[in-house]
């Protein structure tokens, strides 16, 4: 799927988009919102910690001949 994403600041109440030939006559979404300003400083800092599991791994030896049992 083709897609098509331009971060604009409009000058006046109008925003002229040009399209690609192959989505005329086609069902197109258009969507607009207002994105936060984030100044540059903080782009590459993230706002909370990710975790994905918390696991113990104190004491656990793998078992590659387990692991690989069927």
């Amino acid at each position: 799927m083709e897609s098509i994403r331009e971060i604009v600041i409009p000058e006046n109440n109008k925003i002229e988009l040009t399209i690609p030939d192959n989505f005329i006559g086609k069902k197109i979404e258009v969507l607009a919102f207002e994105l936060e300003e984030v100044p540059a400083e903080d782009v590459n800092k993230v706002d909370r910690p990710f975790t994905v599991a918390n696991v113990k791994i104190e004491g656990y030896k793998f078992n590659r001949e387990e692991a690989n049992e069927r």
